[in-house]
């Protein structure tokens, strides 16, 4: 696969992210099944049956009791943003991954609590029914399940594993997970059901990062088409897209796994949140996600006959963005002022409506991996003006401009506080809102910026977590921020023996960003669903990563 023996384990170029998200109105940034804390470092199947070391309360709860399962329908789903890429390997969108997480599996199933497990009756079950891990960390034995059909027909085996990891791993490709096999030597397909993976140096996190949809297993030689008809062996089968507008997913007949139930899930664009939520109370969908944060206090624990809510936390997280390459930012003394002067709880309560939480770490709340011993830095003028006299600049030497991009209206909100804050601290800062596309190419592609904001999705898992953002070649580390100590600290967490080992490394890189605050560390921010009063199957509709949706253990009530 390689014949560097060092690699960026996250070597995703900005060139290769714009293609995935498609410079267009995307679903926010995100690792596609990639990190937000927790997360577990197990290299063997773990019982599902207890608790875990992840979101333990990320899963919706489900209250009703809805009798026997229906089969038929279809579920009609207005859905937030819009879709992008098509390609599982290649998408780099929140919003894709939810359409595509019902047409494809991992080869690791995945647990609510974010365990490792072989289980297939999991919140995202894997293709494989039992894996060995060599004591060195250098050699993975895949058995797979047999009897497994793609939706073209074809049965699954270990070549299509092989072309799936190989392709990922092929530069050419464009996959945003190619670091995951960035030591790795070779797939080799044993016999029709196994397959082994040879590593040319230890990488601690390997094992968990193939519970990422974005290493999803493909049908051998479908590279070519499944930009434009994706096939995988999930619970549905695509059917057709016009982008920006609508959708269709069919039920597989032949799926390996319990269901599907419906017939059918339709997406529906609909970006504007108000339109969604009057949609579906008057009956124009039978599910949304994202309700309008200035509704959800009135919709959410007011339900009546014809709507059914859950919520859960996190679905992402929010920081504030500093050019650590450029003055006034590339003094930490500065940066720390500025996060001094803003109070988180008040953004909160105006931006978010109080749907969310302010955090100083980016790990999940319930993660093995959070760093529990750093918090929220409380709002303090005088400390901050301490730090602006102890840096090298002066305030007001500065007009700082804001980008922020109006895809998500909140953060317009958060920016007017943050600019009220900042004024109070005598910084003069203009806000400029963008487009999403604009935002893309001005501050995550070139760098053209001072402040800024952005928020992300699915990132569970450690390694990529802390190496993608914050290591000096970091792939989504667009602030650029260096720190030999912290990259130090991040790559002893990816060469760790195991878990154990792992976890109070992780926590010192946080501990090492919360000091030198590259960026400000803003909120957790809910996520919510709503339903008529027909559908079922809340509780199994979030995968692992709090983000992707998978429709197949939903039903509807048709009497």
């Amino acid at each position: 696969m390689t014949d560097d023996n060092h690699f960026d384990p996250t070597d995703v170029d900005r060139r290769r992210f714009l293609k995935a998200t498609g410079l267009a109105g995307a679903g926010g940034m995100t690792a596609m099944a990639g990190c937000a804390g927790g997360g577990d470092d197990t290299e063997e199947p773990t019982d599902t049956t207890g608790g875990g070391d992840g979101n333990g309360d990320a899963t919706p709860a489900e209250t009703e009791e809805p009798g026997e399962i229906q089969e038929g329908g279809t579920l009609i789903w207005g859905h937030s943003e819009v879709t992008q890429n098509l390609d599982i390997h290649q998408t780099a969108t929140a919003s894709t991954g939810r359409f595509l997480n019902s047409v494809y599996d991992a080869l690791v199933g995945l647990t609510s609590d974010l365990e490792l497990s072989t289980d297939p009756d999991i919140a995202s079950p894997g293709l494989a029914t039992d894996w060995e891990v060599s004591d060195d960390l250098m050699t993975y034995t895949f058995s797979l399940r047999e009897g497994v059909t793609f939706h073209d027909g074809t049965e699954l085996t270990a070549e299509d594993v092989k072309y799936s990891y190989d392709r990922i791993a092929n530069p050419d490709t464009g996959a945003i997970m190619q670091f995951v096999f960035g030591s790795t030597e070779s797939v080799e397909v044993e016999d029709d059901y196994t397959v082994v993976v040879n590593q040319s140096e230890r990488y601690q996190p390997f094992l968990r990062q193939l519970a990422f949809s974005g290493t999803s297993i493909v049908p051998a030689d479908s590279g070519d088409t499944i930009g434009d008809e994706p096939i995988g062996t999930g619970p549905f089968e695509f059917v057709m897209r016009q982008q920006g507008n609508r959708a269709e997913l069919e039920a597989f007949d032949d799926y390996w796994g319990e269901g599907p139930y419906l017939d059918a899930v339709e997406e529906r664009t609909v970006t504007d949140p108000d339109s969604r939520l009057t949609g579906i109370e008057e009956g124009d969908f039978d599910l949304i996600n994202d309700i309008p944060l200035d509704d959800i206090n009135d919709v959410v624990g007011n339900e009546d006959d014809d709507l059914k809510t859950r919520t859960w936390s996190p679905l992402s997280w929010a920081f504030l963005n500093m050019n650590n390459t450029e003055p006034p930012f590339d003094d930490p003394d500065f940066r720390k002022a500025v996060d001094f002067c803003i109070d988180k709880q008040a953004l909160v309560e105006g931006a978010l409506f109080g749907n969310g939480e302010p955090t100083a770490s980016p790990s999940f709340p319930n993660s093995a991996f959070r760093n529990s011993d750093i918090s929220p830095r409380q709002q303090d003028f005088d400390r901050a003006a301490e730090l602006f006299e102890q840096s090298e600049y002066d305030v007001d030497e500065f007009d700082l401009t804001f980008k922020v991009t109006t895809n998500y209206p909140w953060h317009v909100d958060a920016a007017t506080i943050m600019q009220q804050f900042f004024q109070q601290a005598g910084l003069n800062v203009e806000i400029q809102q963008l487009q999403w596309s604009d935002w893309l190419s001005q501050v995550f592609a070139n760098q053209d910026f001072t402040l800024s904001m952005v928020n992300f999705f699915t990132f569970w898992e450690p390694a990529y977590l802390y190496t993608s953002l914050w290591t000096s070649d970091g792939s989504f580390n667009f602030r650029g921020y260096a720190s030999d100590e912290y990259d130090q600290a991040v790559a002893d967490a990816a060469a760790a023996d195991g878990r154990e080992e792992a976890i109070p490394l992780y926590q010192e890189a946080q501990s090492i960003i919360h000091e030198d605050v590259p960026d400000v560390m803003l909120w957790f921010r809910d996520g919510t669903v709503a339903a008529k009063n027909n559908v079922y199957g809340l509780d199994t509709v979030l995968s692992p990563n709090n983000s992707e949706l998978n429709f197949g253990r939903m039903w509807m009530d048709q009497s």
